[in-house]
């Protein structure tokens, strides 16, 4: 892609100004009227405004956005902006072009970090290294009946030989009540849980823990605020989502690029 079409591309995306479909930015009852001379000045909402008038916004997740005149939020997982008097919102990503930086991604990154940080370890599964150092962790949230989550599993030892640091949490993708959520309470109640992890995604039963509270419901209500759609979700400590299933040396050069960034 050339410069020209890039720029074409970005100036595309910045012109879908959409009002909201339900329940968010556009003119309100009082005022408003998209009708108005071009030349009137736009009114400048504050952050505290912006959130008054369109509660589903975190105050929390609202910031000056990388262009003037816009807002940078996070709304139901999504990285958008508003514009600054609160009318229209732009859903697309926004690129600085002298370094081809995506913006938005490194906001994104930022945001799954965050979430990811809360992680309570003593509720990890963690396979690590068992000679040589570290060289980075990822953390993956996993089903134990998920095909390729079971792939991934198959090849631990390949990626701790790499020195990566394998972190799971869980989220049993069929949700609550159903027979992988069970499986995973199981395997988190376990005595030995990466003894039993291992068994469950082989197909063994593992037994049930009585009186056991499990961080299963805890850790797959993080994996739908981070907006996981699917198992494993991949994601380094600085919260780049790295994917699905990736083999151990295509992960392995992955992490270089994004830690050493970093």
């Amino acid at each position: 892609m050339n410069a020209r079409t890039r720029l074409a591309l970005v100036l595309g995306v910045a012109t879908l100004a959409t009002h909201y479909s339900s329940g968010a930015p556009r003119d309100d009852a009082s005022g408003g009227d998209a009708s108005a001379p071009a030349s009137a000045e736009p009114v400048r909402l504050s952050k505290e405004e912006l959130v008054a008038r369109y509660p589903e916004i975190d105050p929390r997740e609202v910031r000056d956005g990388p262009i003037p005149g816009l807002y940078e939020v996070v709304i139901r997982n999504r990285v958008s902006y508003v514009t600054t008097d609160g009318r229209f919102l732009i859903r697309g990503d926004v690129v600085e072009l002298p370094t081809q930086r995506n913006l938005t991604d490194r906001r994104r990154a930022e945001y799954r970090a965050h979430l990811l940080s809360a992680i309570d370890p003593t509720t990890e599964i963690v396979f690590s290294p068992k000679s040589g150092p570290v060289k980075h962790r990822v953390i993956v949230f996993t089903d134990v009946d998920c095909a390729y989550c079971r792939q991934l599993h198959r090849d631990i030892a390949e990626f701790n030989a790499l020195g990566i640091e394998v972190r799971y949490v869980a989220y049993p993708r069929t949700g609550p009540n159903t027979p992988s959520w069970t499986k995973a309470e199981s395997v988190w109640c376990a005595a030995d849980r990466n003894e039993a992890l291992t068994a469950a995604k082989r197909g063994a039963e593992v037994p049930a823990v009585a009186g056991c509270v499990s961080p299963v419901a805890a850790e797959y209500q993080l994996g739908r605020r981070i907006g996981l759609s699917g198992t494993p979700g991949v994601y380094s400590e600085s919260g780049v989502e790295l994917g699905g299933y990736v083999p151990p040396a295509e992960l392995f050069a992955a992490l270089e690029k994004v830690d050493n960034h970093n």
